[in-house]
């Protein structure tokens, strides 16, 4: 509609909206242009009609002497904002093809790993879809992470690798979650968490500035500059810094309950788990605040919440772990990769035992992941980045519906 020439007799298709008796608007990929109809138009159309109309142009109207029905439309007309989400689709294709491109650059190979696996991912706090086949009624799952495949890679001789595939969450829909959601994730050999916090600053200020012309963008009334380097603050730091509490919950659970009190996080109770009690304080008074100006690196975690991350050298307790947060949103998980097949075998079925114990689903051990690691896995760093809520992020979009193009559960 936009190269229509004033004076030029042309044909447009399109759907009818809001029509009147003389005049409606015609809506299009491109956009929308009001339609006017002469006395000698017979047919109108109806609201949400695809339909195409003969005249001539004439700003600020096209004025219609036929219309033709292409397509009637019988059913309830959509109602989702179609504008709006088609424009953080069309954002959405240009980041994907942005994020290829920037891995391509860099030597990366793109790989495919299974969507049905006989072992997904053992943390705790996931519950994975599951589903059976064949005469034998194998017990197959829908993966919560790509991750253990990309390590056989790894394993393989593959040292630069990366995916934008489907991960599968059995968790409540809600503003930042769709239980089908499209992740990232992406692995070096010979590296550690801070070659991996390098190519994540890089890739999201590249992607700013090929989507938005910057390397600052505004979310929810915040505006967030992105120009590395990005802000690295310890797990520790951040729960002395935000929260007042210095205690570490791993190491002595009622100091921290007490410390906690005292700042007044009044949902920590006495029989909370240190996880639980972290949690609370941690989702109360940290996560909000963390990347409020420049994103931050929240780094070196517990090592009992970081079951596949390798321990941090002469720091008792700690995994070389990061997550990524802009604008008080988690983005994006990391870790130096575990490769110590009998210290990574004992992390699984620890985290097993922990499902058995909270009444949670329990999933195989991957014996052909710890099969990869035991013929011997090169010291590696790898990350899962949300590709949703990089775009939320890109769009401005207050929830992920709004950059997806089947919502759960508008499937």
């Amino acid at each position: 509609m936009a190269e229509l020439t004033a004076g030029r007799r042309a044909v447009l298709a399109g759907r009818l909206v809001t029509p009147s008796a003389a005049e409606a608007a015609l809506a299009d990929e491109t956009g929308c242009v009001a339609v006017g109809f002469s006395a000698s138009c017979a047919a109108r159309g109806r609201v949400g009609d695809i339909v195409e109309v003969e005249g001539v142009w004439a700003p600020p109207v096209f004025r219609a002497d036929a219309l033709r029905a292409l397509a009637p439309a019988v059913g309830p007309f959509p109602t989702r904002s179609p504008a709006r989400v088609r424009e953080n689709l069309r954002t959405r294709a240009r980041a994907l093809s942005g994020i290829r491109a920037f891995f391509d650059a860099a030597g990366f190979l793109e790989v495919e790993t299974p969507l049905l696996v006989r072992c997904p991912g053992m943390e705790p706090h996931l519950t994975a879809f599951e589903t059976r086949y064949g005469a034998e009624d194998l017990r197959l799952f829908l993966p919560t992470s790509p991750e253990y495949a990309m390590k056989r890679l790894l394993s393989a001789g593959f040292e630069r690798i990366y995916q934008v595939c489907k991960a599968f969450r059995r968790e409540d829909a809600g503003a930042m979650h769709n239980p089908e959601f499209t992740i990232l994730e992406w692995y070096r050999a010979y590296a550690d968490y801070h070659a991996i916090m390098a190519d994540a600053e890089a890739l999201v200020a590249r992607l700013a500035r090929e989507m938005t012309g910057g390397t600052c963008l505004t979310y929810r009334g915040r505006t967030v500059d992105l120009t590395p380097p990005w802000e690295r603050v310890s797990v520790r730091e951040a729960m002395v810094r935000y929260a007042g509490v210095a205690p570490d919950p791993f190491e002595d659970l009622p100091a921290f309950v007490r410390a906690a009190r005292a700042q007044g996080h009044a949902s920590v109770r006495d029989d909370d788990t240190a996880e639980v009690a972290f949690f609370r304080v941690f989702l109360d008074a940290v996560e909000g605040r963390l990347g409020r100006e420049r994103p931050t690196f929240l780094v070196d975690y517990p090592v009992s919440m970081g079951a596949l991350a390798k321990r941090k050298p002469g720091c008792a307790g700690l995994a070389e772990r990061f997550e990524i947060y802009i604008a008080g949103m988690e983005l994006a998980n990391a870790f130096t990769e575990l490769n110590d097949p009998a210290e990574q075998r004992a992390r699984l079925e620890a985290e097993a035992g922990q499902r058995r114990a909270e009444g949670s689903p329990v999933y195989p051990v991957d014996e052909a992941f710890l099969g990869a690691l035991a013929a011997g896995m090169p010291p590696s760093g790898g990350i899962a980045l949300g590709v949703d809520r990089l775009v939320m992020l890109l769009t401005g979009a207050e929830t992920i519906r709004d950059v997806i193009a089947f919502p759960f559960p508008e499937l």
